[in-house]
């Protein structure tokens, strides 16, 4: 079946087939415990067949695809979605009922999009319906930590439900099944124009697993209610204090062409999201409503007004300080078909809140698992528009319970670490024992086997082990890792190591997550150490890509600091974290190697007289000046989101009490930086932002440019005028 095709029904799989879609527009599905041995059995059963093993389309990843038909099948009997469908295993194929064969759900987002269309079919049609697609095949990474010799006895699981045998016998790292189908508004059309009378008559049974009658939840436990309680009594001393997020505004972005509207405050922290289209706006601390409220109109999104709280005490319910009936200023919601209510805790990934309760909008019903979170949780639903119809006290289900735990786990742990390694005794000595742990290191044997053919000779590793040690690859030197023992090519004498851990020292094993704690400490020690044992002062980030020292043992070391330094990420991840993410210089001032300045490929790295990190000379001069005539100033604000302008967070030099952001420009004779100051200067322009530019000519007037900022006689600011650009 091709493209564009109608929806129709194929006599021998006797079922209904939607056509597929774009090929480079697919989605996978998840996967559960009491579903991957159906997925198991499919996959295996295609991968027999050799000859159906395909090259992708243009446009697609992979190595190989193996295409395959799947089927779709409604789930009113799932108790946490009624609309839930089930991707299962063809009734010609699997054999069985539709449980036997089911292998997974489609994910929310699909739901979301397309469910609608899915559901009117599946009610429509006399035959079982099903989609395209298939099954992901990538080369084999023998450096994979799951095609280890040493992890070769694991048991499959939902996470990784094929062996190391299994996929070295395909010859083929075995990826997700892919659904291909057709995207929302031609799959409606296609519904819309199927024709059921089209379908022969004896066709298959429409599959349709019948929603049973739960008994009732258990209610709360004693002991719920009295930790709810607890927290409730925190919360109302603490509700009383303002929060600190400071010059909300909202940023609209699109990630994967899903647009989206951000509140986030001065220094970039994301404090909510609006919800397009109408709404909800949620945020990680109830207590920044009115001013985000106020950001999302000023930057022309009308939210939906949310359901009238009564005032108590004379209080309205727009007022910064939140009445005694309001709702958690620690309670963020996740929306979804079933809307998740959790409970914030400080420095923890928002996956990793645990639920209090949950909203149901298609039948108005509010849960909570402990009773007195009844009356906060049913004003919470109201300030996002909602007005509950019935509220449940009810304990948790097994599933609930099973993330409340894993949650509890990770808020004990709410470090740092981004991914663990393999290491040997010897590796783990060079670390201080108090700083090992932040590796999250599993210990490897002293003494493993090496032979040449055991190596992932592949272009990435190549390119990784060359690029670290600037020296070429010599194929037939093969020897353990220093660090893990793997076997592994030499880049220089005895410089052996594996791109597992080339790739962990490009990466590092620890990210900066908004927190402090032991974890800082094992950073610092590594800055320093990089300090002392390979370069001659603080080094800048992009030197970390090249190992500079021969020695094996030093260069070890070398190789396990950067392991504990933190790399820039995109973004933090935790709900309300303790400070914003600090820049490369921010981590070298706090391990107190900075010294007068760091050469950088573009200027000097050095600190103002006040403290702020400058990265030029230029800039140096103007921070200098402003602290000298007590200009307020604050370093790197950040300009408004603009879909054209600013699609990547482009931030000025300054910004000044009155607002006026301030930019020194020193690289006009580089392109790419030109037209950087040009896109600020045309966003200043388009925002009505009062901007300054400042060039090194320009250091001899600093009083004649910034003069209405200089204090007066009087010892006031002189009145500001907008200055010429």
């Amino acid at each position: 079946m091709r493209k564009g095709e109608p929806i129709r029904y194929v006599p021998d799989q006797d079922m209904v087939l939607i056509p597929p879609g774009d090929p480079k527009v697919t989605t996978a599905f998840a996967v559960f415990d009491d579903s991957f041995p159906a997925l198991r059995t499919f996959v295996l059963g295609h991968l027999k067949r050799r000859a159906a093993i395909v090259t992708p389309p243009r446009g697609v990843r992979g190595d190989a695809l193996i295409p395959v038909v799947i089927g779709l099948v409604p789930r009113p009997d799932n108790t946490y979605n009624s609309q839930a469908i089930s991707v299962t295993a063809p009734p010609h194929q699997g054999g069985g009922s539709v449980l036997d064969r089911h292998m997974g759900y489609v994910y929310d987002s699909l739901l979301h999009f397309q469910g609608e269309s899915l559901h009117r079919l599946a009610e429509a049609s006399p035959a079982p319906v099903g989609c395209h697609g298939w099954i992901a095949l990538d080369p084999i990474d023998e450096d994979h930590p799951d095609l280890d010799p040493q992890t070769q006895d694991w048991t499959p699981d939902r996470h990784r439900p094929f062996t190391r045998a299994e996929q070295i016998g395909v010859g083929h790292w075995i990826g997700d099944i892919r659904l291909n189908l057709p995207d929302k508004d031609e799959l409606r059309a296609l519904v819309a124009a199927f024709d059921p009378s089209a379908v022969p008559s004896p066709a298959g049974t429409r599959e349709r697993v019948e929603p049973i009658t739960a008994p009732a939840p258990p209610p709360p436990t004693a002991k719920a209610d009295e930790e709810a309680a607890a927290r409730l009594r925190t919360w109302q001393r603490w509700r009383r204090h303002d929060h600190d997020y400071e010059d909300l505004r909202a940023e609209s972005r699109t990630v994967y062409g899903r647009p989206s509207v951000l509140v986030v405050d001065r220094a970039g922290l994301q404090v909510g999201q609006y919800h397009l289209p109408d709404g909800p706006l949620t945020l990680v601390d109830e207590r920044a409503r009115p001013q985000a409220l106020d950001a999302l109109r000023h930057h022309g999104v009308q939210p939906v007004q949310p359901v009238q709280v009564r005032p108590v005490q004379g209080q309205p319910i727009d007022s910064p300080k939140l009445s005694e009936l309001d709702a958690f200023p620690d309670a963020h919601i996740v929306p979804g078909d079933v809307w998740s209510i959790r409970l914030v805790e400080e420095s923890v990934a928002l996956r990793d809140l645990p639920e209090a309760g949950s909203y149901d909008p298609g039948s108005r019903t509010l849960t909570v698992h402990a009773r007195p979170y009844t009356e906060p949780m049913t004003v919470l639903l109201r300030r996002h528009g909602v007005e509950p119809a019935t509220v449940v006290t009810a304990a948790p289900d097994r599933a609930t319970e099973e993330h409340n735990r894993r949650a509890a786990s990770a808020a004990t742990q709410a470090g740092p670490l981004r991914s663990s390694c393999l290491l040997t005794p010897h590796a783990l000595d060079l670390v201080p024992a108090r700083h090992r742990r932040w590796l999250g290191a599993q210990r490897a044997s002293a003494s493993p086997a090496t032979a040449a053919a055991a190596v992932s000779d592949t272009p990435y590793y190549r390119r990784e082990l060359e690029a670290m040690f600037g020296a070429p690859v010599v194929p037939d030197r093969v020897s353990p890792c220093r660090l893990c023992g793997r076997p592994a090519y030499e880049a220089r004498p005895g410089l052996a190591y594996c791109f597992a851990c080339c790739r962990l020292a490009q990466r590092g094993v620890i990210r900066d997550n908004g927190t402090d704690g032991p974890w800082t400490d094992a950073i610092i020690h590594a800055v320093r150490r990089l300090v002392e044992i390979e370069f001659s002062g603080p080094p800048s980030l992009a030197q970390l890509a090249r190992v500079s020292v021969t020695d094996p043992r030093v260069a070890d070391e070398a190789m396990l600091c950067r392991f504990l330094v933190p790399r820039p990420i995109a973004k933090l991840t935790t709900a309300r974290p303790a400070r914003r993410l600090r820049s490369w210089a921010e981590w070298l001032q706090l391990a107190g190697v900075l010294d007068d300045g760091i050469r950088q490929a573009r200027g000097t790295l050095t600190v103002a007289t006040d403290g702020h990190l400058c990265r030029s000379m230029l800039e140096r001069h103007i921070d200098d000046f402003f602290h000298h005539w007590r200009i307020g100033h604050e370093p790197e604000p950040h300009y408004p989101r603009h879909p054209e302008l600013n699609t990547t967070g482009l931030r000025a030099d300054w910004l000044l009490d009155d607002g006026t952001f301030v930019e020194a420009l020193g690289l006009m004779e580089q392109e790419r930086y030109a037209d950087k100051a040009r896109r600020k200067t045309a966003l200043a322009d388009l925002t009505d932002i009062r901007l300054v530019t400042v060039t090194a000519a320009d250091l001899h007037r600093l009083p004649e440019i910034f003069a209405h900022w200089l204090p007066t006689r009087s010892g006031r600011p002189a009145p500001a005028r907008r200055p010429d650009r």
